[in-house]
């Protein structure tokens, strides 16, 4: 009985120091760890490092989930969608990656714990449950990301305010697109 309970005792320990190991090397927080230690030297606005790094996150997150629609979608339609994802979040991420480096923002290197979280749950659907699991996960981060880039177009930095003026329209696209693609799925 005394070894069942320090057994579970040791397993409780291993699991909490291993979501606290993943939560540490979370690259987007470690991104904006480093992120608050320039802004404060006056390096740049703290606000439009976090709107790079949280838009990186999802570029990055949006070509996953599109790779992954890609391969397990049941339509041509989900795939082509899938496609298209993978295409121009990467063309996306790649603007996003030379305005941070001319500002000396630090970008994540790989989507953040709770992105992958998601991802898992949407590698584990098949069939018609993927197909409208992959729709809803890709409404709910393009409406998310009309926010961000509309809250954006209002910041200060002619290079961070020009690009989400000049890109909210391709975010708006991709909206539509996805709502054209939902209904045709009903």
């Amino acid at each position: 009985m005394k070894i069942k309970f320090l057994l579970s005792i040791l397993i409780t320990m291993i699991i909490v120091i291993s979501c606290k190991t993943s939560k540490v090397n979370d690259s987007v927080k470690i991104a904006d760890s480093s992120n608050v230690i320039k802004s404060g030297k006056g390096l740049f606005n703290q606000a439009e490092a976090d709107f790079l790094v949280k838009i990186a996150d999802a570029r990055m997150m949006d070509a996953k989930e599109g790779a992954l629609a890609v391969k397990r979608g049941t339509s041509s339609k989900i795939k082509d969608y899938g496609r298209l994802m993978v295409k121009e979040q990467a063309l996306l991420l790649e603007e996003i990656k030379k305005i941070a480096a001319s500002m000396s923002i630090s970008l994540p290197a790989n989507i953040s714990a709770d992105k992958k979280d998601g991802y898992k749950d949407l590698a584990a659907k098949d069939g018609n449950d993927f197909d409208n699991k992959f729709l809803k996960m890709m409404r709910i981060d393009h409406e998310r990301d009309i926010r961000d880039f509309t809250k954006a177009t209002a910041f200060a930095d002619g290079k961070v305010k020009d690009f989400a003026i000049a890109k909210l329209p391709v975010i708006q696209s991709h909206l539509d697109k996805l709502n054209v693609l939902k209904d045709e799925q009903k």
